[in-house]
């Protein structure tokens, strides 16, 4: 493909904001996908200069180069205009006295205390680096990865815990995205996603993914020739300058990257390989402030049969010290997740953790009701993974809360809630004990009755996510706090304890019912363990992360349609 009809492609493939932009999400809305109608044309752009494009491989640490040609940023008034529709609000922190109102808020930060939300450490001296890493944000920066399954990927606890954090130390950033539209599944709660052109993908819920991982642990393959996706966020974003970290793989050098945001125009050369190292990418894209609407043209301007381009994810940052709170969670995924991460490594350098949070354990239990036998030397090669390469990196375990499954009360969380508190003390990790922290056993039932779980009594309500991600960052806040009120302590550590605590989450919602009553939907009966041929059979029908299941082929190639592809999808744990 020429310059000319490269160009002709890119100019007639910007979309407007005058129908996509229209529906604001609000914070308890699941986020669907929609396309904006055809823009008008624009003056062509003349060709800009490479940008400095980063090799990520191991052993050393990818490094941005210096010195290399970067382009010049474009900015064009008519684009603006053409983008026009309806506006969204300009940023603001989330907070939960937002959602649930000041007064009753009050009355649970009193009622929760510090002695029950708290994160735990049979080694005091990680908490003392837990606060030297945290008053160096200040001058620095404080990044959270933050792995897990649906109840992470959502993004309403995260998106709590992570204004949170920024409100009292600073923001640095956004944090990783992805364009779930892509992959057929539900996108975070605070942007929504589409795409054009045809795509095959994979995500860490497989054992055997079919392609290489990044971090994110979604990746999505195209062989089109003109592909694109476009992200639309449901608030503007902190005013100031940003860094997009674009991770990818493309096998050509003949793609070419083309950002738009608002009146901004960026467009580079990316640099490919023969596709035998298969070594990941990353190319920083700098601009001068970030519109509520991003979208990226990637176009093959000598397209061979063979030629492919693979998007991992990108990290949307400030330049500014503070706090940057990355979502790495995917819907379904189990302690495994990580192993099939080809890219682990690499890309989460970039991201350069202090805190790490693995946050599985739901997928592990809920099928069978029991525990693994192989569950705890999963657990301890994740943390070895993570600690070989961020070996300066605090790990945060945690245990799930209480849950059911076909009426059925998972007792098994129970027994991860011991294990993992052993695991955490072997390995000088830090423990949250949601399991305790939530209510203990049966808690999930009162959640429910409160309007702060679904009916499946797995997954939360929005404000019962909000509730969670609210009380994991105060349970660092309390940590800290107490390790600097007790410096002769040797150690912040408690017994596990399956009975309800008194000043407990769900001991609240008894004692102050700050939320309608609605009907019990659970008739308890003895649990039933999946033992037998029978039951067997069962959980393996239902389970989605069978040995079989995980090792079939990536979802198949999805072609767009004049609409936008919705990021609505039946959610798994």
């Amino acid at each position: 493909m020429k310059r000319n009809s490269f160009m002709t492609f890119l100019i007639r493939g910007l979309s407007t904001r005058a129908v996509a932009s229209a529906a604001a999400c609000a914070l308890l809305v699941a986020c669907a996908t929609d396309q904006g109608e055809p823009v008008k044309a624009v003056p062509t752009m003349p060709a800009l200069p490479a940008v400095s494009i980063t090799p990520v491989a191991k052993p050393a640490a990818p490094q941005v180069a210096k010195n290399a040609p970067v382009p010049q940023l474009q900015r064009r008034p008519s684009l603006a205009a053409a983008a026009e529709g309806a506006s969204k609000p300009a940023f603001g922190w989330k907070t939960l006295p937002d959602l649930i109102g000041a007064e009753k808020a009050q009355l649970f930060y009193t009622f929760v205390t510090p002695e029950v939300n708290t994160l735990e450490a049979a080694n005091v001296q990680l908490l003392q680096r837990l606060r030297d890493k945290w008053e160096g944000a200040a001058q620095g920066r404080f990044t959270v990865l933050h792995f897990g399954d649906s109840h992470v990927q959502g993004g309403y606890g995260a998106q709590i815990s992570r204004h949170k954090l920024q409100s009292l130390m600073g923001s640095a950033g956004r944090g990783m995205v992805f364009p779930y539209a892509i992959a057929k599944t539900y996108s975070q709660n605070d942007y929504k996603s589409s795409f054009e052109g045809e795509w095959v993908t994979a995500n860490s819920i497989q054992v055997y993914p079919k392609l290489p991982l990044g971090v994110s642990g979604f990746v999505a393959r195209t062989a089109s020739t003109q592909s694109a996706f476009t992200l639309q966020f449901n608030q503007q974003f902190e005013p100031g300058a940003k860094v997009l970290k674009f991770m990818y793989r493309s096998t050509s050098a003949a793609y070419r990257l083309r950002m738009q945001s608002g009146d901004l125009l960026w467009e580079s050369e990316l640099q490919g390989d023969d596709g035998s190292q298969g070594s990941s990418r990353m190319v920083e894209i700098a601009v001068p402030q970030l519109f509520d609407v991003i979208r990226f043209d990637v176009v093959n301007a000598d397209p061979k049969p063979e030629d492919t381009f693979e998007l991992h994810g990108l990290s949307i940052e400030n330049k500014t010290p503070g706090v940057i709170y990355h979502n790495l969670g995917v819907g379904g995924a189990a302690y495994g997740a990580l192993r099939s991460q080809a890219y682990f490594e690499a890309q989460s350098s970039l991201l350069a953790p202090d805190l790490v949070i693995l946050d599985w354990g739901t997928n592990d239990l809920i099928y069978k009701n029991t525990v693994p036998e192989q569950l705890k030397a999963t657990i301890v090669e994740t943390i070895r993974k993570v600690r070989a390469e961020h070996p300066d990196a605090l790990i945060v375990l945690t245990s799930v809360q209480d849950t059911y499954f076909r009426k059925q009360p998972i007792t098994a969380a129970w027994d991860f809630a011991q294990l993992i508190r052993r695991i955490a003390q072997e390995n000088d990790c830090l423990l949250y004990d949601w399991y305790r922290v939530a209510g203990g056993a049966d808690a999930m039932r009162t959640w429910y009755a409160y309007g702060l779980a679904q009916p499946d009594h797995v997954h939360l309500s929005g404000t019962g996510y909000a509730i969670k991600g609210d009380l994991l960052a105060q349970a660092m806040l309390n940590a800290m706090s107490w390790r600097k009120n007790n410096p002769d302590k040797t150690s912040l550590w408690t017994d596990a304890q399956q009975a309800e605590v008194p000043r407990s989450v769900s001991a609240w919602l008894k004692a102050l019912q700050p939320f309608q009553l609605r009907p019990d939907l659970i008739r308890v009966s003895a649990p039933v363990k999946a033992k037998g041929k029978a039951s067997a059979a069962n959980a393996k029908t239902v389970s989605r992360h069978g040995a079989k299941a995980n090792q079939a082929k990536p979802k198949a190639a999805v072609k767009s349609t004049t609409k936008s592809k919705s990021s609505k999808s039946k959610k798994t744990p």
